[in-house]
């Protein structure tokens, strides 16, 4: 079977979030555990070369490209490399994807102003291209988010000899949505122009017209499928997702446990496993000392690596920040994002020094040694399609505290290998960090906690089945 995946980014090359760390692992597991013949077609963005180079892949000239994308006239190519099993194309258009800035936009929280032609565009490329990449035609078109959505429209625009088409939902909050305008610059038929497929509210949504188009929906966590489908998670597509999606399923992420292992990672001041637990402390101490947070005995370390925004609920973190002192915790803090937020989290660091440190940015070797030092993980998101940070810090050691929803509800079992609780209020995760202190300190009960989440099975192996399944069931 011949899969290609079609999305915006994939680790380690081109990242701003966990949907590369899954754009990366799910092809990988699907071709070394499935037999399949995986490929990956996403933009070739500025810095993206000279990564492959520094990892010593080599990039095969591939197939030139003219991309007719509606009244665009455009010229690239297809650069092919192989990375483990899997066949990457990096859609070369200096046009669209060369620019300074981050992948969507030119920094902060503006966006291209031709980013639906520039999605659109990779979504003709990996039509074009597909075959080249994999030896022949797919059988399975897997698209992801909103900017993966063009491909499967334009699949769908060729008719009978389009492949099976699966769409991911990694966070139906991002829907890609552009005025309606865009039917026409796209080439795309005012017959799609309907309830059922790409219009939204006199407006066009990608991910919308993406999901119209599947044999089958995903999204990344059993619990997210069954919220999305009611008013208060479905941001106005609930009744479309339920009336109108033929297939909706949902299947929990997993993380690749090899480039994420405490045993070898190299970010770690001490290596550790589950049979040498005790040598974590040796990170938590450096943690401590890195970011200048004393630390007593009797006080956990609390890790937040997050994007800085209401969904995240970091909001509510920094309600608590100030109690933190009473609580007997002390907390470490990652990430970037809404900047009255990253305002707040400053003031904090300077007026509760004692207790809390923040770095804003990205800093994944950071986030490694939060993860492998901090003693407690919060993640208190008022919605969560699945995350990956609590995978992360359960394979590392470091204890889940957890807003019970989506895919946080379903990967960590209260009481056993994380703690949760049930609202997303100030006072509900008050109690829930004093319950965790408590927990803590009873240093049997918390060995436990921390055992049993290192010893959690959160590999692709049992998601990568579940896919093969859906997609052998489409053909």
């Amino acid at each position: 079977m011949r899969v290609v995946h079609v999305a915006s980014e994939v680790a380690p090359f081109a990242q701003s979030g966990g949907l590369a760390d899954v754009v990366s692992g799910l092809p990988a597991a699907l071709a070394e555990t499935h037999g399949m013949d995986v490929g990956v077609i996403v933009p070739m963005y500025r810095g993206v070369a000279q990564r492959l180079a520094d990892a010593g892949i080599t990039v095969e000239p591939g197939v030139a490209l003219s991309l007719q994308v509606g009244v665009h006239a455009l010229e690239g190519a297809l650069r092919i490399a192989k990375v483990g099993r899997v066949r990457y194309g990096f859609v070369d258009c200096a046009a669209l994807y060369d620019r300074p800035g981050t992948l969507y936009g030119p920094g902060g929280a503006g966006e291209w102003h031709d980013n639906h032609v520039r999605f659109a565009a990779l979504g003709v490329a990996a039509n074009a291209g597909a075959a080249s990449l994999l030896g022949g035609p797919p059988d399975v078109l897997h698209v992801h988010d909103w900017q993966g959505g063009p491909a499967a429209v334009y699949a769908k625009l060729l008719g009978e000899s389009s492949p099976a088409i699966v769409a991911t939902i990694h966070n139906l909050a991002y829907r890609g949505i552009f005025g309606k305008h865009v039917m026409d610059e796209l080439g795309w038929p005012w017959s799609l122009f309907t309830q059922q497929q790409l219009e939204f509210y006199d407006q066009v949504s990608f991910l919308k017209g993406g999901l119209a188009a599947a044999d089958a929906v995903t999204t990344v966590s059993p619990s997210y499928a069954q919220e999305i489908l009611t008013p208060p998670f479905g941001e106005a597509l609930d009744g479309f997702l339920r009336w109108d999606i033929k297939r909706l399923v949902g299947i929990v992420n997993g993380i690749d446990t090899r480039a994420w292992d405490p045993k070898s990672d190299g970010a770690l001041a001490q290596p550790f496993s589950i049979d040498t637990i005790a040598k974590r402390a040796a990170n938590r101490a450096a943690l401590a000392d890195e970011l200048g947070v004393s630390l007593a005995q009797e006080q956990p370390l609390i890790g937040v690596i997050a994007r800085m925004t209401g969904q995240k609920g970091l909001d509510l973190v920094a309600d608590v920040v100030p109690e933190l002192a009473d609580l007997g915790a002390k907390m470490v803090v990652l990430g970037a994002g809404e900047p009255e937020l990253e305002s707040r989290f400053g003031y904090l660091s300077t007026a509760f020094s004692d207790h809390v440190a923040t770095r804003i940015g990205f800093d994944i070797a950071l986030a490694r040694r939060i993860y492998g030092g901090s003693d407690l993980f919060l993640m208190p998101s008022r919605f969560e399609p699945c995350g990956l940070g609590q995978l992360y810090a359960m394979r590392y050691g470091s204890v889940p505290i957890v807003h019970a929803v989506g895919g946080l509800r379903d990967t960590v079992t209260d009481g056993v290998t994380g703690i949760q609780f049930h609202a997303a209020t100030a006072s509900a995760l008050r109690a829930a960090l004093a319950h965790s202190v408590t927990v803590f300190r009873q240093r049997e009960t918390f060995l436990r906690l921390q055992r049993a989440a290192m010893q959690r099975d959160s590999s692709w192996l049992a998601s990568a089945l579940e896919y093969a399944q859906l997609y052998r069931s489409l053909r």
